[in-house]
């Protein structure tokens, strides 16, 4: 038993992590450089490497190489040039040009901040979009506005899904087409105000449901078709109860989302979200096999105390990632392999300590902006029979300093903390934030907007096509936001009342529907069974063994 660090709490290392550490540590000429045992416990080490990603926080400023106006994750006060994607992907730069000598005398850590500050960033990651300059991390979408971390979408807006069309405001949702609040869903049609569901259409407010059609008010359905309040009804019955009801209302869904989370609280819930899995823990995963504290991820082999990732194997506390083996303390990657303790890398292999490195970059340590160069250290080039002498006396180094495997420390960020991911799933105030010495942006909590209040009407039907010129205000927190005129055409014909609150409150509440990343134990709320799942022993839901879940909804 081990006590983290950060929180102070004592958290179990097993000897199959023992093992691993020692598969994914660095070989170098032939001599493994063994990693240790970690010092912070699994959540103390996620909210470290979400601290390193900004999804959602976006500026204008201008590029420091053309002059142009951008849109950019990092502020105009950034302490390093920023650059847009068409400059820093270009030839016109080498990375290699900033490099330096390590000093034996300092810590790694304080070295890699000063590179930092020198070497150009990409203002933001786009590739292969049209009409999609307010996104980040996407690629291959069109006409999108806001979206973050989405591939192959088209006409959506607001939140993260993955091959998908009109989809607003949505959170994890994947293969669907018109869907609006709806949160880790997959194959939807026409859906609305929907979480857990996925192969159905024409769903609104629905919770678990599986193979379905035309259902509204309901939990647990599974190849069922005009339900209300899980309800059996006609089609006609049916469809004359919905004519009845005032949609367009913002009153009148506001009304019915109480309703609706009256139900979900009574109503099962299966203690881990999933299917086609085998010998999983964790929750939101499918399709995976020999995975422990895994969460909203799929198509993955023995990986471990992990989230948001795809189709990756024998790897350990890593985030966001796709298509991609041998990874350990990583947030943010595509299509790499043996890669360990970095952030924001994509096509590239065997990496320690390295940033944003891209097209075939590999063998280099504690670099920064690397595009197909190897043998670096700090962006300085050196030969291979130099490189493969130096990394390990580096890391002998970095052992007396008691840094060699801990992943970046918060304060090297170049993001303030309230930027981040970290913000989302571990929340701090700012005087916690100043406390633990991490940076904190204020003015992105104290927005506000002076100017006259626009009162918007309850019913869409009544709302004008200059809403989009207003500025309004959101009645969570106060903050000024607007309605774009591809958005406000979603909502007239879907009969969708506007939206009272900003997209990040919104984001916000899409989040907090969700029951987190962390396991708890539990007795099933049936059978008395114990269990490992994200529902926390205090909160209201009924939580089922898989036995008795499949009982109540099959």
């Amino acid at each position: 038993m081990s006590t983290c660090l950060q929180c102070h709490q004592n958290f179990e290392i097993r000897k199959e992590e023992l093992a691993f550490y020692d598969q994914v540590s660095p070989v170098i000429a032939g001599q493994r450089l063994k990693l240790p045992a970690p010092k912070l416990c699994p959540p103390c080490r996620q909210q470290r490497r979400l601290a390193f990603r900004n999804d959602r926080v976006l500026y204008h400023r201008k590029c420091d190489s053309s002059g142009r106006q951008i849109i950019s994750i990092y502020n105009s006060d950034a302490e390093f040039p920023v650059y847009s994607p068409e400059v820093w992907f270009g030839d016109s730069w080498d990375p290699r040009d900033y490099g330096q000598v390590f000093d034996f005398s300092r810590p790694f850590f304080e070295q890699f901040a000063e590179l930092q500050k020198k070497v150009p960033r990409l203002s933001l990651i786009s590739t292969n979009n049209e009409n999609c300059d307010y996104c980040n991390l996407v690629g291959d979408s069109k006409n999108c506005y806001l979206l973050y971390g989405s591939v192959y979408c088209e006409d959506s807006y607001y939140g993260n899904p993955f091959f998908s069309k009109q989809a607003v405001d949505s959170t994890m949702v994947r293969n669907s087409e018109i869907t609006y609040e709806c949160v880790d869903s997959t194959k939807l049609y026409n859906c609305f105000y929907c979480q857990d569901c996925f192969n159905s259409q024409n769903l609104i407010m629905c919770f678990d449901v599986d193979n379905s059609h035309d259902c509204f008010l309901s939990v647990g359905l599974r190849r069922k078709s005009y339900c209300i309040l899980n309800q059996q009804y006609t089609k006609d019955e049916y469809e004359k109860k919905l004519r009845e009801i005032k949609f367009g209302s913002y009153e009148t869904i506001q009304a019915l989302w109480k309703k609706f989370r009256e139900l979900k609280l009574k109503s099962p819930h299966k203690y881990m979200s999933g299917s086609g899995n085998e010998n999983v823990i964790g929750d939101h995963v499918s399709n995976s096999s020999h995975c422990n504290h895994l969460f909203f991820s799929g198509d993955c082999e023995n990986v471990h105390f992990s989230s948001h990732v795809n189709k990756v194997n024998n790897s350990m506390d890593t985030d966001y990632g796709e298509v991609s083996e041998w990874i350990y303390e990583m947030s943010g990657y595509y299509k790499i392999s043996n890669v360990v303790l970095s952030h924001w890398c994509w096509e590239a292999s065997n990496l320690i300590y390295s940033s944003t490195c891209t097209r075939g970059a590999s063998s280099s340590f504690g670099s920064i902006s690397l595009k197909r160069h190897q043998y670096c250290i700090l962006n300085k080039q050196y030969t291979k029979r130099e490189y493969e002498k130096l990394v390990p006396r580096i890391v002998e180094h970095m052992k007396e300093t008691g840094e060699w495997g801990e992943f970046f420390p918060v304060s090297v960020s170049p993001f303030a903390y309230n930027e981040t991911i970290a913000q989302d799933y571990f929340p701090l105030s700012a005087a916690e934030v100043k406390e633990e010495g991490w940076s904190w942006r204020q003015e992105l909590e104290t927005k506000s907007y002076r100017g006259p209040e626009f009162k918007m009407p309850d019913v869409i039907g009544e709302v004008k096509d200059d809403i989009c010129k207003q500025i309004l205000v959101c009645e969570d927190t106060g903050r000024p936001y607007k309605i774009i005129p591809q958005e406000l055409k979603f909502y007239q014909d879907h009969q969708i009342p506007l939206p009272r609150k900003s997209p990040d409150a919104r984001h916000r509440d899409r989040l907090s529907l969700r029951s987190g990343m962390r396991l708890y134990d539990r007795h099933c709320f049936n059978c008395s069974a114990d269990i490992k799942t994200t529902y926390a022993p205090e909160r209201p839901e009924k939580v089922y063994c898989e036995k008795c879940y499949l009982a109540e909804v099959y």
